[in-house]
């Protein structure tokens, strides 16, 4: 959004510096992203006439121009097509630093000296014209610096706005933020229009089909304009905020649209096709073509502005070839409307182009400032192209839009902000910003309809504030009051385990929650996956519905680039579609991964990764937490090979998998090596993690260790015969942990070695041999029975 400096203050009556209006209103919150002098290329450059255009010999584009700059006369070569005796002309004087970097000086051309230029607007700086020469009026008096008589002694800011402020989309919008601040009313132009005898309604008619899409359509017509140039004035203000001068009645609705923020758009009565609007939804391939010469075929998103048979304006967004105001217009229909921001959008996205309407109903323009918008340009085309406004808007408002009206606490609105405002200072800065204030116990606040963003009482205490000065709240030394947010037991639980992660040498990766629907179903052909309508890419169309996704994508990436050794982790969502059971759901998760090589250290040699290195890390996170005890259940899960393939279990709860992803999967991904992953939910650890913990004193009493090696057939699960070891040995097992297992040509074919170490201890007193021998006695037996296991004596 661009606008002139000096406009805001003639809005406002103050006498602010630019870089003062630039930096308070910064403080608001209507940030000034840049300040620029538009008079800068004017310096030593004056009105001059042209008295005499003489030939130079051998040139036929160039001739001699002899301009009478009031205390001198001066010959200047010239070149533009334009020049004419008798135009008043910007003289650039020797020494004049113009646009481009141009600096003129005295030269000779053809022989003859020229110490002077001619200009166009783009070497002064005014617009991108470079066709020809500017001309200005005829009662331009020769020899006033041209900024002054320009009244170019102005600034373009140029404010970076949020998308919930339509009304600062404006002159009156950004001195209304500017006049709040000083504690002033702003000055909006107080319209006088008069109207003659006959009526509007007689001329046209409006009918809306669908209300949902546009709430609101006026018109107006006025008769017997002329078309010209506009007065330099509006124009001034139009090429400030870089908006190119067309004629005076299309002129004076962007005039109205940078003044007010509300779009306008005038018609051709005369080639409008009929004197009936319908606001409608266009028909499935139906042709219109836009302004710009360009065909378009439509979809019923886009919202016409029809005559009743065809299209005459893509509504909010361009208006129509057919229907535009040309220099031989006489008669004109005015539109002022307001349209659905979500119906301008998709109209807008398939037209292919962004406007300054558009740009404004999309973020939400004003529906009760319809008629002030249609008077200010309805008058301004009365007194500047002689136009006869006929009496009388055509405004059909179906379901008007009232105002809301929205209670704030001052105590409330002290003990968030930290301050001591009395209740006249906050109702004061309310109704400067034109909300109306009852004060009451509460203040109760009606909401203007230039301001949807504002819908709860915290929003009111935004504009107190923001208004106030976040430099006038005080600082806070301690977290205290309302506002004091604790940290979320999640979002502990999360940091807790990055930092263990981390320290246990993963590395964190972070995706953006999209996958391959190829790949997702390659994981898990079963499982829903929530599909995009508007995707990034054709490779990114669904949501991930498990990690397993984004982080084999990772991987496959990093391995393509020769980084195959990796141990990775991810905490993140995953989600998934409405089921007749449930709603929309995401998912908080956590994976692990790794593959290729260990580093390679002085301690130790790289080795491959395996399904260890996985639940080793499971345990240093279980030990941190002081969980129970980790199982893992075999099981064919989508998504892993069939032979190393688990269901994790905590205290027997599921709470993820874990195993090596099946070959064909990573064969699609082309990743050559092994790769291990588990993967678990937030949501079920979250809540173990947040659970009291229970001192236990040391032991007092010794503890008997003893081991157990034997032979078992390899289909034998190790996990269960511990379990089986815990509970034969009951309470004096304090610990029951498995030491070694072997494979080899020693051993029998079909059979595995294992040995376990118990750790025997009681609280009552110290345990004797025999105590110790009885149950070590009764836990082999159980395991020849159970096992068919053979104890090894050595």
């Amino acid at each position: 959004m661009k606008i002139s400096y000096n406009w805001l203050i003639e809005l406002t009556g103050l006498d602010w510096s630019v870089d003062e209006m630039a930096e308070r209103l910064t403080n608001c919150g209507t940030a000034c992203e840049d300040i620029q002098a538009v008079g800068r290329f004017m310096d030593n450059v004056v009105v001059g006439e042209v008295v005499e255009l003489k030939p130079i010999e051998g040139a036929d584009k160039i001739r001699l121009a002899t301009v009478n700059l009031g205390s001198e006369t001066k010959e200047l070569v010239c070149g533009a097509p334009n020049v004419a005796v008798g135009q008043k002309v910007p003289v650039a004087l020797v020494g004049a630093r113009l646009a481009g970097d141009m600096v003129i000086r005295k030269a000779k051309i053809r022989g003859i000296e020229s110490s002077g230029m001619i200009c166009s607007e783009r070497e002064l700086g005014i617009s991108d014209d470079h066709s020809g020469i500017m001309v200005l009026d005829s009662d331009a008096p020769i020899g006033t610096p041209l900024k002054e008589y320009l009244a170019y002694d102005d600034y373009r800011l140029t404010f970076e706005l949020t998308p919930n402020r339509p009304d600062s989309m404006s002159a009156i919008g950004i001195a209304r933020d500017a006049a709040a601040l000083a504690s002033v009313k702003v000055r909006k132009p107080k319209i006088s229009l008069i109207e003659v005898e006959e009526k509007a309604l007689d001329i046209i008619s409006v009918a809306i089909e669908d209300s949902d899409a546009c709430p609101r359509y006026a018109a107006r017509v006025i008769k017997n304009v002329k078309i010209g140039p506009s007065p330099w004035w509006i124009k001034r203000k139009l090429l400030i905020s870089g908006i190119r001068p067309i004629n005076n009645v299309v002129d004076i609705t962007n005039y109205v649209l940078l003044e007010t923020g509300h779009p306008l758009h005038a018609f051709d009565l005369d080639r409008f096709g009929s004197r009936k609007v319908v606001v409608r939804r266009a028909r499935d391939k139906e042709m219109f073509t836009t302004l710009d010469g360009k065909e378009h075929e439509l979809i019923p998103d886009v919202l016409l502005i029809t005559n009743g048979n065809t299209g005459v304006a893509a509504a909010g967004v361009m208006g129509g070839l057919d229907s535009e105001v040309e220099d031989t217009t006489t008669n004109i229909l005015l539109e002022s409307a307001y349209f659905n921001p979500s119906v301008i959008r998709k109209s807008r996205k398939h037209l292919g182009f962004v406007t300054e309407s558009s740009t404004r109903f999309e973020k939400g323009a004003d529906p009760n400032g319809v008629l002030y918008a249609m008077d200010r340009a309805a008058a301004l085309m009365a007194e500047l192209c002689g136009g006869e406004v006929l009496a009388g808007v055509v405004d059909c408002y179906p379901k008007p839009i009232e105002p809301k009206t929205i209670d704030l606490r001052p105590q409330r609105c002290n003990d968030i902000l930290g301050t001591s405002l009395s209740v006249e200072r906050m109702a004061q800065i309310l109704s400067n910003l034109e909300f109306e204030v009852k004060t009451e116990e509460k203040l109760s606040v009606t909401v203007p309809t230039f301001r949807p963003d504002i819908e709860r009482e915290i929003d009111l205490i935004e504009e107190v504030v923001r208004i106030e000065g976040f430099f006038n709240v005080p600082d806070a030394i301690t977290n205290i009051g309302p506002l004091f947010t604790p940290i979320h037991p999640e979002d502990k639980f999360v940091e807790e385990m990055r930092t263990l992660l981390t320290g246990a040498g993963f590395d964190e990766v972070l995706s953006h929650g999209l996958a391959n629907s190829k790949l997702v179903k390659k994981i898990n052909p079963d499982l829903p996956a929530v599909h995009l309508l508007n995707t990034a890419t054709a490779e990114l169309d669904v949501m991930r519905n498990s990690m397993m996704s984004s982080m084999l994508t990772i991987i496959s990436h990093n391995v393509a680039h020769r980084n195959i050794d990796l141990k990775l982790f991810e905490i993140g969502k995953v989600y998934f579609p409405p089921s007749a059971s449930e709603d929309w759901k995401e998912e908080g998760r956590v994976a692990l991964a790794v593959t290729g090589k260990t580093p390679n250290t002085w301690r130790e040699t790289p080795r491959l990764f395996d399904f260890y290195d996985l639940t080793g890390a499971l345990e240093l996170v279980r030990s941190h937490f002081r969980w129970g005890s980790w199982s893992f259940e075999a099981a064919e899960l989508p998504g892993f090979d069939k032979s190393l393939s688990y269901i994790v279990k905590l205290d027997n709860t599921p709470i993820g998998s874990i195993g090596q992803v099946a070959s064909g999967i990573t064969d699609f991904l082309d990743i050559k090596q092994p790769v291990l992953i588990v993967e678990f939910s937030i949501e079920e650890l979250a809540g173990i993690s947040t659970r009291q913990i229970e001192f236990t004193p040391l032991p007092q009493y010794p503890a008997a260790p003893r081991d157990i090696a034997m032979m078992l057939d390899l289909s034998v699960p190790v996990g269960e015969v511990i379990d089986a070891v815990k509970e034969t040995a009951g309470e004096l097992a304090e610990s029951v942990d498995l030491f070694d297992v072997y494979t080899g040509k020693q051993i029998e074919s079909g059979k595995k070695s294992i040995a376990i170490s118990i750790s025997y201890r009681s609280s009552k007193g110290s345990l004797s041999s025999e105590e110790v021998d009885a149950v070590q006695q009764k836990v082999i037996g159980m395991l020849k029975e159970k096992f068919n296991a053979v104890i090894r004596d050595k």
